[in-house]
Formats: C-alpha cells, sequence, structure tokens
C-alpha cells in the first residue's frame, strides 16, 4: 500500500495518509499561518489547546458542506424510515382499535 504510516491515538489507529492527501489537494488553497490559527481557534470548543476526536470531527464537517450535506440526507431518510415506521404502527392501532 505504499509509504503510509499507522500511528495510535487514544487507543484507535489512524494512517497516514499525507502522500494521498497530496495528491488530492493539489491546486488547493494555501492557508496563510494566520488563517490557520484562526481555524484551529474555532474548532477547540472547550479551550484545552487540542482537539478532541468529536471537535476534529466537527470541524471537519464544518469545513466540508459535501460531507455535510450527505449526512443531512442520510438523516432525512432515516427520519422518513422512522415516520413511516410510526404512522404505521398508529394506522394499525386505530384500525384494531376503532373497528
Amino acid at each position: 500500500m505504499g509509504s503510509e504510516t499507522t500511528w495510535k491515538v487514544c487507543g484507535e489507529e489512524f494512517e497516514d495518509m499525507l502522500s494521498k492527501m497530496t495528491e488530492k489537494l493539489q491546486g488547493c488553497k494555501i492557508l496563510r499561518d494566520d488563517e490557520l490559527v484562526s481555524m484551529l481557534k474555532e474548532g477547540d470548543y472547550d479551550g484545552d489547546g487540542g482537539f478532541s476526536p468529536m471537535e476534529f470531527c466537527v470541524l471537519m464537517f464544518r469545513l466540508s458542506p459535501e460531507l455535510m450535506m450527505e449526512s443531512e440526507a442520510l438523516l432525512d431518510h432515516a427520519l422518513q424510515q422512522e415516520f413511516d415506521s410510526n404512522f404505521k404502527f398508529f394506522l394499525t392501532y386505530l384500525i384494531f382499535y376503532y373497528v
């Protein structure tokens, strides 16, 4: 698979994908130091100077609108299925109760 390295952080294993990310990010905007610091401060919700896994995930979703749209579509689908299931249960209850 190449020269990727696996890192263990807080008991979780992460694969170093720097070389693959570098290929995909060619042509993307390079952040200045002050922009990067601002982004990191924005993502550090508890103010401890670091990112928890949840803070990192929230920041990545906020910075990646396509991830947010996909997540929203999945949530809408799940809610619709839940609604359909509950509605069928409710109709069944009405039919048996009133008939």
